[in-house]
């Protein structure tokens, strides 16, 4: 490698953040006024998508060691290692002590963010102005208000404008999360072009789909007095096994799986589900365990999703839904 291939590859590694990118955290409180200082940290997911990114997956690795007890806390070390041509990998290495919640991930996981700020990724973070939030209560401690949340990309955004620099495109864990319109979707009262043909099942024919949105929302009007839709009572994160019925199903309540990723954590696996919704939109979610049946075009029905947020991060889970089926409508 070059040492201008060197100064590349810095540049691209220490290249700022899209904000869905950014998590945030209170390092300070004000309980008479309710407010706190927040400070921001890239999220790991991001910081491993750009390794591989700039270095190529099989040309960096992580590795970590616990590290000295104050006596209160342990702490974990984490060491990023960069292959250089002739020189081979080079490692960096960083600690933090374990967290309060889920004490040894949340060391490995805030080591990897500061061994990952010694390779320049996220270090421009260092720069930004103090920002103080409003925050609320959230058990014994206090967290970040959500509606604070445009506040900060606003800051983050402002200084990188001073120093003349541009965020990268979004690729870490958040911005997937987050639900988005499909591109072909086009905005209400705009002609949409005719999608290609799909599966009737009412009739067991084809149909294209209606360019019209009035025609759409017909179509989803519900029956009066249907209590069809509703899923209380299915326990949570169950997956619901195939249903035998000889009725089809809604078109409104139909799900199709786009991609389905198996992710490994500190508690296990878990699959990350791309769905297009049945307003065409797209959206990611969480759903718990190898889920082999959640292949691309597969249709769920009986779909239960849920948001939940973990300090200023927003994610779905998939809570539980019926595979279904098009052998199973009305004859």
């Amino acid at each position: 490698m070059t040492e201008k291939d060197t100064r590349e590859m810095q540049a691209a590694l220490a290249k700022p953040f899209a904000p869905e990118d950014l998590e945030w955290r209170l390092q300070n409180t004000i309980e008479e006024s309710m407010r706190g200082m927040a400070v921001p940290y890239v999220t790991n997911r991001a910081i491993q998508n750009r390794l591989d990114e700039v270095c190529g997956p099989e040309n960096w690795y992580n590795e970590f060691k616990p590290w000295h007890s104050n006596g209160k806390k342990d702490a974990q070390l984490c060491g990023i290692a960069i292959y250089f041509e002739g020189k081979g990998f080079i490692t960096k290495w960083d600690g933090a002590e374990d967290s309060d919640i889920e004490p040894i991930k949340g060391g490995l996981s805030d080591s990897m963010k500061r061994a990952a700020y010694q390779w320049g990724i996220g270090r421009v973070l260092y720069s930004l102005d103090t920002v103080w939030v409003d925050i609320e209560r959230r058990g014994r401690s206090y967290i970040i208000k959500a509606s604070e949340r445009k506040k900060l990309d606003d800051a983050y955004l402002n200084a990188l404008k001073k120093l003349g620099l541009e965020p990268a495109a979004a690729s870490g864990i958040q911005s997937l999360l987050m639900p988005k319109t499909a591109p072909e979707q086009k905005a209400a009262g705009d002609k949409q072009p005719s999608s290609a043909p799909v599966q009737d099942q009412r009739s067991g024919g084809t149909a294209q789909q209606s360019a019209e949105p009035q025609n759409r929302s017909a179509q989803q009007k519900p029956q009066a007095g249907s209590k069809k839709q509703e899923h209380t009572a299915e326990p949570t994160g169950k997956t619901v096994p195939f249903r035998n019925t000889a009725q089809a199903m809604p078109e409104e309540d139909i799900y199709t799986v786009l991609a389905a990723k198996v992710q490994g954590g500190m508690s296990g696996s878990n699959t990350l589900v791309n769905l297009e919704t049945p307003e065409k939109k797209q959206t990611y979610a969480y759903v718990r365990g190898i889920r082999p049946e959640l292949t691309p075009g597969t249709q769920l029905s009986h779909v239960r999703l849920t948001t939940r947020k973990q300090d200023t991060v927003v994610f779905c889970v998939l809570e539980s839904y019926e595979v279904y089926q098009q052998g199973q409508q009305a004859a």
